[in-house]
């Protein structure tokens, strides 16, 4: 009865919280609540000519079936390539035009600190069959000057295009992108031929720890002392294994020899290997979502977020949101009632517009009201009479 008696005696607080809290209710599920503008697009810059293009090459491409299981059935391109950063101070790819973090680009000769940090969008590789069709791409090519990069395709593609023998021999091409670069640029000098090798798993091992292998040639190609980047005993170092993970995330787990072990001086740790989560999302939860992403609420909340304020995920982002919100009305209630257990109220009350939006989760109101009701009834029983 107390509590009643507080609600009532503080109702003016209470029924204006309610009143925002509706408002926002009805404001974001009728996408008036984030009403985000598209970007702006940004102007197409003026195409550097074919004089001023920034060099690069190809120097070996080697081909791989059978990647994710004995008989995936898939395909992977391992490529060595550079993209040349001169001899001078910011020459061709080591210049802030290019890279995110052009720091040690100044130098003579350049040795950028963040060769990893080039933008995307400038240049792509792809894979050709020999009659020219183009079959796979990638569009972000991992680093500046020396480098692995991967194409991978899935099942059917090895019996499809990679190892189909009227399709052969295929090839890969870095290819400048047209948006930025004098297409002309273009041609077959940017290409090269593809050495598929079968084989699986063991043989990408095989290739990669070899001390006449792929990773080899790139220790030599840029000049690390021997061993830098495969060791001694056929493994490969945690040096090179960042080069390899940055043509193709988890080969760490994939790449094993013939009797089952890795090839990486790290290991691989599969903790959880075979485990199958169980359970699912709650129907209400994924109607109001369909909902939301359907209204447009949920595309809205996505160009703020990452647009405007850098966040990946717009869930997130909405979630901190309503968060902030219902911590800044909480403060008010509290500095003017002094009672915590109505400023907890007013904080749960602007968490429900999050619901509508996905930016909160009914299982997480629900948790939290069901500690509330627990805690208070806890708190109502310690303090009734006997």
């Amino acid at each position: 009865m107390k509590f009643f008696r507080l609600i009532h005696s503080k109702k003016k607080y209470f029924l204006s919280v309610l009143a925002i809290s509706f408002i926002a209710i009805n404001l974001s599920f009728n996408s008036g609540f984030i009403a985000a503008q598209q970007p702006t697009p940004v102007p197409t810059p003026t195409p550097i000519p074919v004089s001023s293009l920034p060099p690069f090459s190809i120097k070996e491409a080697i081909g791989f079936n059978n990647i994710a299981s004995a008989t995936a059935g898939d395909y992977l391109i391992l490529v060595r390539y550079d993209l040349e950063i001169g001899e001078g101070a910011n020459e061709f790819w080591c210049k802030e035009e290019f890279l995110i973090n052009d720091s040690g680009c100044s130098l003579t000769p350049s040795n950028p600190d963040y060769a990893f940090s080039l933008r995307e969008g400038f240049v792509f590789i792809e894979y050709l069959d020999s009659a020219g069709t183009i079959h796979r791409q990638n569009r972000k090519i991992p680093r500046i000057d020396a480098g692995l990069v991967g194409i991978y395709a899935e099942s059917p593609a090895s019996s499809e295009f990679g190892f189909n023998t009227a399709l052969l021999p295929g090839k890969v091409c870095l290819r400048y992108a047209d948006d930025f670069f004098d297409p002309s640029g273009n041609g077959s000098w940017n290409c090269k031929q593809v050495s598929n090798i079968s084989g699986g798993t063991t043989a990408l091992a095989n290739e990669i720890s070899s001390d006449s292998g792929i990773l080899y040639n790139l220790e030599a190609q840029i000049g690390l002392p021997l061993n830098t980047l495969t060791s001694s005993r056929g493994k490969v170092t945690p040096t090179g294994q960042v080069y390899l993970e940055e043509a193709l995330q988890g080969i760490v787990d994939v790449a094993v020899d013939s009797s089952g072990n890795t090839v990486f001086q790290l290991g691989s740790t599969l903790v959880n290997k075979g485990y199958t989560p169980s359970g699912s999302n709650i129907p209400l939860q994924e109607s109001l979502n369909a909902t939301a992403t359907a209204s447009g609420v949920t595309n809205n909340l996505k160009n703020v977020s990452s647009e405007y304020l850098g966040f990946d995920s717009p869930m997130f982002f909405g979630g901190l949101l309503f968060i902030i919100l219902s911590l800044f009305v909480a403060s008010i209630v509290i500095a003017t009632t002094k009672n915590v257990i109505l400023a907890v109220l007013s904080a749960s009350m602007m968490m429900l517009p999050g619901i509508f939006i996905g930016a909160v989760s009914i299982a997480f109101i629900f948790t939290a009201l069901s500690l509330f009701i627990v805690i208070g009834s806890w708190y109502w029983l310690r303090r009734s009479p006997e």
